[in-house]
C-alpha cells in the first residue's frame, strides 16, 4: 500500500480506567489548531530468528510485532492539547510542569490519508503514550522568511487490552469507501463518537 498525503490525526486521550478522557484532539490544519506533516511506523513486523535442525535453517519465528512506533511530525500543535498528550501538569495560571511526576497518558490514535488509487485510508493505533525528547529553538535570520518547522513526537504502541477484535492487536487498518468501516475503527481506536470537537483553549481541556 502506497500512502498519498497525511490529512488528519486524531488523538484521544483515555483515563486510568482506559475511558475518553476530555475532548477529542484533531489535527488537520485548521489556523491556529495544528497540522500534520509526516508520520515514520516502524517495529510492524518481528525480527526474523531462524531456529536450526538437521543442519540447516529448519525454521523462522515469525510470528507477532516488533516494537510498534510512530514518529509524527506535527506543525504547531497547540501547546494545550500538546501539555495533555504528554502529561505535563497545568495549574491554574497556565504554568506548565515537567518533572519527575509526568506520566503520558495512553492514547488511542488514528491518521488519515488516501492510498495510491485515492480511497481514503486510515490507521489506527488501540493503545500506546506519546512523547517529545526535545524542544528547539534557533536565531530568526532577518535576511529569511520565517518557515514553522514541525516538532517530532513519538507514539509507542501496545496491544489492545479491550473486549471485541482488537483485542491483543496493536495497529488496525482499513482502506476502501465504505463510511460505516471507518466509523467502526474509529470507535474501536478512540473508543467514542467519531464527531470531532474543535481545540479551543486546550488548556482548560479535560
Amino acid at each position: 500500500m502506497t500512502l498519498v498525503g497525511f490529512k488528519r490525526i486524531k488523538i484521544q486521550p483515555f483515563d486510568a480506567d482506559d475511558k475518553p478522557s476530555g475532548n477529542l484532539i484533531v489535527i488537520e490544519g485548521k489556523p491556529n489548531q495544528g497540522a500534520t506533516s509526516t508520520a515514520e511506523i516502524s517495529g510492524l513486523s518481528k525480527e526474523a530468528t531462524k531456529v536450526a535442525g538437521s543442519d540447516i535453517d529448519y525454521w523462522i519465528s515469525r510470528k507477532g510485532v516488533g516494537d510498534v512506533k510512530v514518529e509524527f511530525g506535527i506543525l504547531d500543535f497547540p501547546d494545550g492539547a500538546s501539555d495533555r498528550v504528554l502529561g505535563y501538569q497545568v495549574n491554574e495560571n497556565k504554568i506548565t510542569y515537567m518533572g519527575n511526576t509526568t506520566e503520558a497518558p495512553y492514547v488511542g490514535v488514528t491518521m488519515e490519508q488516501e492510498d495510491a488509487q485515492g480511497n481514503k485510508a486510515v490507521l489506527g493505533f488501540f493503545r500506546g503514550t506519546m512523547a517529545r525528547d526535545k524542544i528547539s529553538a534557533k536565531t530568526l535570520d532577518p535576511a529569511e522568511t520565517f518557515k514553522p518547522e514541525a516538532e517530532t513526537y513519538t507514539l509507542s504502541v501496545i496491544a489492545s487490552t479491550d473486549d471485541g477484535p482488537q483485542n491483543g492487536q496493536y495497529v488496525g487498518k482499513y482502506v476502501g469507501t465504505d463510511a460505516a468501516v471507518f466509523e467502526e475503527l474509529e470507535k474501536e481506536v478512540l473508543k467514542t463518537a467519531t464527531t470531532t470537537a474543535p481545540v479551543t483553549d486546550p488548556k482548560n481541556q479535560g
